[in-house]
């Protein structure tokens, strides 16, 4: 039984919605709901750019191509997601656990900040996301002609009243939960890695407390053998989230690089339009939100790195030189075990840093 107070009511909302939360009884109805809402809207937005790729303003193009992009990509996550849940239930156990099995007050309350901490990203990218749908869409409210809020290519006539207010509607609901469940993904990666350093933070604490049992002369071969399993611990859980996240983070940089190149040429095309001010308005909240979620990405590589690194060094400046030959080597083995790099990477390839955005961007 998952407990309400490890994971945020946001991201537990989310997990539900889109058929991930662990034991939860309509979670194949969920994802099947999500895999035919898709496939249909994507089918019908892929239709409308083939069908106006040659014949269609380019900027028009563009505008629906960077939708049809997004939406997309959260298919492919949703995708990767539900073919990894089995490894996905494994990492919310291990957070679960860590939160259960720990009865210290101080080690609880930091855990408990990372946990409000996590909420209120959440809640934050959920109305960045839905301030941006908002924004898109009024620049079909206000236009001066019928225009969809999503093009698409209908086998009717979608112009003609009431089907357009209908669609429009339909479209507008659509693209909120969209959006909002996109903002969800990016506040769990966020839920987890803070987990993570959490787990770091209260290890590196209790090697501190070593060393001074260290100081005093006191035996703590227990103590280190506890430590090393929780070490190995926290290294399982970095490889675990690096399995589920590695080619989500592919995908989502092959996605967010096109994503630029089509926002990045609308709003230079818009300073010659007259609906400039209007293009500029739903576009540049998007361009903010797609450099968002690569940033978020690479962040958490960054952060779970120098967490990694910091129980190494919290590990090497212990007085393990003191201890007796047989306690010292649980020293060494930590150390040597700090020194493997813990990172996200992108499919493999290359590992998520702030060094790594900078050179994308």
């Amino acid at each position: 039984m998952l407990n309400e107070k490890s994971i945020s009511a946001p991201i537990e909302f989310g997990l539900r919605l889109i058929g991930l939360w662990p034991n939860y009884t309509y979670a194949i109805f969920h994802r099947i709901l999500w895999t035919i809402t898709m496939i249909f809207v994507l089918f019908f937005e892929y239709v409308y750019v083939v069908m106006h790729i040659k014949t269609d303003e380019l900027p028009d193009l563009m505008d629906s191509l960077t939708i049809t992009l997004s939406n997309s990509l959260l298919f492919v996550k949703l995708i990767i997601l539900w073919f990894n849940d089995r490894a996905f239930e494994d990492i919310l156990i291990m957070v679960i656990e860590d939160y259960d099995n720990n009865e210290e007050t101080n080690d609880r309350e930091r855990m408990n900040n990372k946990v409000i901490l996590s909420k209120r990203f959440a809640s934050c990218t959920i109305i960045l996301y839905s301030t941006t749908v908002i924004l898109f869409s009024i620049s079909v409210i206000f236009a001066p002609e019928r225009v969809p809020v999503l093009k698409m290519e209908f086998p009717f006539d979608a112009m003609r009243s009431p089907i357009y207010e209908l669609i429009s509607i339909l479209q507008f609901i659509q693209e909120l939960i969209f959006a909002s469940t996109s903002g969800l993904l990016n506040g769990l990666i966020v839920t987890l890695i803070l987990h993570f350093g959490g787990q770091a933070e209260i290890m590196c604490e209790r090697l501190g407390d070593v060393s001074s049992e260290i100081i005093k002369g006191e035996s703590c071969k227990d103590r280190l053998r506890s430590l090393i399993n929780a070490h190995e611990r926290i290294i399982n859980f970095s490889i675990y989230v690096e399995n589920v996240f590695n080619y989500i983070a592919l995908i989502q940089f092959l996605s967010n690089t096109l994503a630029i190149c089509f926002s990045g040429f609308m709003i230079i095309t818009s300073f010659d339009s007259d609906q400039g001010s209007v293009i500029l308005a739903k576009t540049l909240p998007y361009y903010t939100v797609v450099n968002l979620e690569a940033f978020v990405l690479c962040f958490a590589g960054e952060y779970l790195t120098s967490k990694g690194k910091a129980i190494g060094e919290a590990a090497y400046t212990c007085t393990w030189y003191e201890l007796r030959p047989n306690e010292s080597r649980y020293f060494l083995l930590l150390i040597l075990r700090s020194q493997k790099r813990l990172t996200i990477t992108i499919g493999k390839f290359m590992d998520l840093s702030l060094e790594c955005f900078a050179s994308v961007r």
